[in-house]
């Protein structure tokens, strides 16, 4: 018997969602049917959209659309076109089998290229993130550069249609329309079935994870209405993508250490914003004090760190000023020297950092755990890069001295 009331605890609360847990059968149709992105885990990732749009773009690849997918994403811009900048006739009546296909030219997601028509399709594609500061001002005045007698079509490519930022140029596409055309598209053409299988798959997944699914959304509001305790509780307790990504941290340092390139601290604090590292040449100069009574309240007097931002790591060189040796503190003092010599506040700190990385991306990849590998491994080179130079600048400051 399934129990009412505000007052219910945590535990009756997921009660009461278990015992009415088929009120996610509605839910059936979303996550219960085969999709091949799902099962390469591509459903967001930005690259792969591309690609896949890249071959759907192609009129002369196996898809069996020939030109109808592009000629119909053409028709779609020209129709929003309020601004005259596309001649009617001239645009749509254009050979679309002559346009070639490229990725990432010259960092552009998508390229299409016709030198029949002296005609280009630049696509820039945005799921996840957003425009790069003057990205799309970029784009253009490289393609002003390489094809100056070429007439343009600039399109900035949106789950919503979000604005370019230069929009004097850029027209906006959005997912939807891409959802559209292809479901279209799949109802009155005679399509492979395989081919089908692929389309209807990306189609699914566009208008599942890109694009608002006014059902979906019904249905999920009716459901939390009626469990929102015990659905925010299992939203509390989850493992989330940033677990996920400290989890990944852990794992490449402790993989680090294991092979002997750095000392990784154990990993005992609930803090998913910083991972604390350290290496034996830069022990030998810094060596741990006798009581845990340092800056962090342990025994280490400096610490290289891994900070994240968004989806981005960076790495920290930090020293430690409390209750530091007098022999260590002289050491403290000559890499300030080298690396901050205009430092004013040269003993009385808590922490002073000497040096960090730049920002790393992690990389969209088919393996999130290989992705955040690939970054933090990045980064630790970068540190011991970067520390490397300072400690040969120590020993000939040594040398110069003796």
């Amino acid at each position: 018997m399934i129990k009412d009331g505000s007052d219910l605890t945590d535990e009756e609360v997921l009660q009461n969602f278990l015992l009415d847990i088929d009120c996610l059968d509605e839910l059936v149709p979303w996550t219960k049917r085969f999709n091949l992105f799902d099962v390469l885990k591509i459903s967001r990732t930005e690259i792969r959209h591309s690609n896949i749009l890249g071959w759907l773009l192609t009129p002369n690849e196996n898809h069996g659309l020939g030109d109808a997918f592009l000629r119909a994403i053409i028709q779609c811009v020209v129709q929003e076109d309020d601004n005259g900048r596309y001649n009617v006739l001239d645009t749509l009546l254009m050979d679309f089998y002559s346009f070639a296909v490229y990725r990432e030219w010259k960092y552009i997601d998508l390229l299409l290229v016709s030198d029949t028509e002296k005609f280009l399709i630049a696509i820039e594609n945005k799921i996840g993130s957003h425009e790069h500061e003057h990205q799309l001002k970029r784009y253009r005045r490289t393609l002003e550069t390489d094809y100056p007698s070429y007439k343009k079509m600039l399109l900035y490519l949106t789950p919503e249609g979000e604005d370019p930022s230069d929009c004097d140029n850029w027209d906006v596409l959005t997912y939807r329309d891409i959802a559209a055309t292809l479901s279209e598209l799949q109802n009155t053409m005679d399509l492979a079935p395989d081919v089908s299988l692929v389309i209807g798959n990306y189609i699914d997944v566009i208008r599942r994870d890109i694009v608002e699914d006014e059902k979906l959304i019904e249905v999920c509001n009716k459901i939390y209405a009626k469990h929102k305790r015990a659905l925010d509780l299992i939203f509390e307790h989850r493992n989330d993508g940033r677990t996920q990504l400290a989890d990944g941290i852990k794992a490449t340092l402790t993989t680090l250490t294991e092979e002997g390139v750095i000392c990784a601290s154990p990993f005992t604090s609930s803090n998913t914003n910083f991972f604390v590292f350290r290496t034996n040449e830069m022990n030998h100069y810094l060596p741990p004090i006798d009581t845990p009574t340092s800056s962090w309240g342990n025994e280490y007097i400096y610490s290289y760190w891994i900070a994240i931002r968004e989806n981005q790591l960076c790495g920290v060189f930090e020293i430690g000023g409390w209750n530091v040796p007098e022999q260590q503190m002289q050491t403290m003092q000559k890499m300030i020297d080298l690396l901050k010599p205009g430092d004013k506040r040269r003993e009385n700190f808590r922490y002073k950092r000497l040096f960090r990385t730049g920002w790393y991306k992690i990389e969209e990849n088919d393996s999130f755990e290989d992705s955040v590998s690939d970054c933090v491994r990045k980064v630790v080179k970068d540190l011991l890069k970067k520390e490397t130079q300072l400690l040969k600048q120590m020993e000939m400051a040594e040398r110069t001295e003796a």
